[in-house]
């Protein structure tokens, strides 16, 4: 009773922390007609033949439009929620919703993507990187929406701060940012504590190294590793959670013209990752990372690992049914090269909802989009996705956040890390060839993490590359 007595104080103080959280410190919502309630959609939604947006078609009257919305986030970690909830709202406004997973690896996103490109099979979908914003903007896989918000008067300033125009393509809106994404190294709490190591608040390289050395023990099939890097998911996460704590928003780039891919704190971090793998053994090595194909789940919840790069699992530390363990988890933030290098705070915005050029149903499309932003979000809340419209009540956020993890998550370091709003994020500005750029980076870091080359040769050769794709 003792520990719910307190999650119940940590819910009623975060909410006051919570109360900034929307558009970090945009002004509440005053003006209805940008966001209208269930009950107050607009004429096209509600079945008015006047003329769509371009690309859509006419809602004929009498009749139901079934939009096809695609995620990353399994069906059953909320987003069938949202869909069940909106349905229920919008049934006798003639538009329904049906949900479809894509894992977001390159393979679901390359099915994505052709079935957007074939017009075909989605109507809604998110995107998780600014890199892969920008290159379906560039590819007309995005609706550039300036138009239906203008038409609208949707402006995303007012609901997301003007931390929304950062995520811009070339000046324009393709999407509508709808979480605020705040991240940090994932810990095994009670391995920390009968290390008799306190879960840190501020540290370097080298004691984030330390400390995985201290925490890694056994051999083979036993073996407990300090640190899973998680890097078969993405290579580049270095430069997102590591770099960008020292760098900014755009922690491959120098300027739109040169790569960071020779700077002092992005040869530190590739060191880093490469010593931790294949010099200290206290993460998995790429190479196995990539042929067991290892999971954060498979590590961290069955205590293969002490440490991990990322909370996305939030729903899956919560789901004890399906991944059953009985320590707590707590959060830390990335460590950085030296004392004093914590410019920025990694985060921004995330899980950018976009619309199909293509959609034959465009007006109920934006309609479901706007709602989802502004009103529909909390059933994904659960699983770690912290609302970005200051529209959603902070302590009802709060409140879901934490539901179900009173007793495997630290709630403490949880606030801290993962939901408290920074006024210093680092967020991207600029998106020059960024696809091929990260191209770039990753295959070249492949060599080095297995070998092939060492970091200043691998790093050269990625910045002589990526150069000559800018100029």
């Amino acid at each position: 009773m003792k520990r719910r007595g307190r999650v119940t104080a940590l819910v009623m103080a975060s909410a006051m922390i919570l109360s900034v959280l929307g558009g970090c410190g945009s002004p509440a919502k005053t003006d209805t007609t940008a966001a209208p309630e269930a009950g107050n959609t607009t004429a096209a939604a509600a079945g008015d033949t006047t003329a769509a947006a371009e690309g859509g078609q006419k809602t004929e009257p009498g009749k139901t439009v079934t939009l096809r919305m695609w995620g990353g986030v399994p069906a059953e970690a909320g987003p069938q929620q949202v869909c069940d909830n909106f349905n229920e709202l919008y049934k006798d406004k003639g538009i329904q919703v049906e949900y479809e997973r894509f894992v977001n690896d390159d393979t679901g996103n390359l099915k994505l993507e052709t079935n957007l490109l074939s017009g075909t099979g989605v109507d809604i979908y998110m995107t998780y990187t600014p890199d892969v914003l920008a290159k379906r903007a560039g590819g007309n896989m995005a609706l550039d929406l300036s138009e239906l918000m203008a038409r609208d008067g949707f402006d995303l300033t007012t609901y997301f701060g003007t931390m929304a125009e950062s995520f811009y393509v070339d000046g324009k809106p393709y999407s509508v940012p709808t979480k605020l994404d705040q991240y940090g190294i994932v810990i095994n709490k009670d391995m920390f504590d009968e290390a008799g190591i306190p879960v840190p608040t501020d540290w370097t390289y080298d004691e984030f190294r330390e400390i995985a050395k201290k925490l890694t023990h056994g051999e083979g099939q036993d073996k407990v590793y300090g640190m899973f890097w998680n890097s078969q998911q993405d290579l580049t996460y270095l430069f997102s959670y590591l770099v960008a704590q020292t760098n900014g928003g755009d922690p491959m780039y120098l300027s739109e013209t040169e790569t960071s891919f020779q700077d002092p704190v992005v040869i530190k971090s590739v060191e880093l990752l490469n010593n931790m793998m294949n010099v200290d053994k206290t993460s998995p090595t790429h190479t196995d990372s990539m042929t067991q194909k290892l999971s954060q789940e498979g590590m961290f919840l069955t205590g293969k690992c002490a440490m991990t790069v990322g909370p996305w699992m939030v729903r899956s530390i919560k789901d004890t049914a399906t991944y059953p363990h009985d320590f707590t988890t707590a959060f830390a933030p990335y460590p950085v090269v030296e004392k004093g290098q914590r410019n920025f705070t990694q985060g921004g915005y995330g899980d950018h909802l976009c619309i199909n050029p293509k959609s034959e149903n465009i007006d109920a499309a934006w309609e479901f989009v706007k709602w989802y932003a502004t009103e529909g979000m909390l059933p994904v809340t659960s699983g770690g996705r912290i609302p970005a419209s200051n529209t959603f009540d902070p302590e009802e956020v709060a409140r879901v956040f934490l539901e179900g993890a009173e007793d495997h998550i630290d709630m403490e370091t949880s606030m801290k890390v993962l939901i408290t709003p920074a006024d210093n994020y680092a967020v991207p500005s600029i998106t020059n060839h960024i696809a091929e750029v990260k191209k770039v980076a990753v295959e070249e870091l492949e060599k080095i993490f297995i070998g092939q080359e060492t970091v200043e040769d691998g790093m050269a050769k990625a910045k002589e590359r990526a150069d000559a794709l800018l100029k």
